[in-house]
């Protein structure tokens, strides 16, 4: 089965990927899954070499949990499929948007990918902010710009 993989992050063009990606489903009687990526300043994997003993959390080695807003978006992705007719599955990663999405569409075999198009200066292309333009060219499947 063709699965659909919708990139949102609780934007205006995040909700027309979400309503591109019920029509498609509909179209094509595919599976959904919302994928939230959190992008954090420094990797929570790599060792860290700088501040002092006070700079580690109590949670430190201990799985992660979805930060507050990931969770909104969610649920919020759910509420707008939901309505739509769509039952989405529901998953969220820590690391660069644009790498993830393409990575999450590999692991799960979506034929298709959502995302919203934003429309970005030349310092948001330079400096790694062009999500979707970053998803089309290293996608390998098809991608859709909502």
């Amino acid at each position: 089965m063709a699965r659909i993989l919708v990139g949102y992050d609780g934007t205006d063009s995040g909700k027309r990927a979400l309503e591109r990606a019920a029509d498609e489903a509909r179209e094509h009687h595919a599976p959904v899954t919302v994928l939230s990526v959190v992008n954090l300043p420094l990797d929570p994997d790599e060792p860290r070499n700088f501040g002092t003993l006070d700079d580690i959390s109590p949670g430190e080695g201990q799985p992660y949990g979805p930060p507050a807003e990931t969770i909104d978006y969610l649920r919020e992705a759910e509420e707008i499929l939901s309505a739509a007719g769509v039952d989405p599955d529901l998953a969220w990663v820590i690391g660069d948007p644009g790498t993830e999405i393409v990575q999450y569409a590999k692991r799960i075999n979506a034929r298709t990918i959502v995302v919203g198009e934003h429309h970005h200066g030349f310092l948001s292309r330079t400096f790694g902010g062009d999500v979707d333009g970053e998803v089309q060219r290293e996608a390998g499947s098809n991608v859709i710009l909502a």
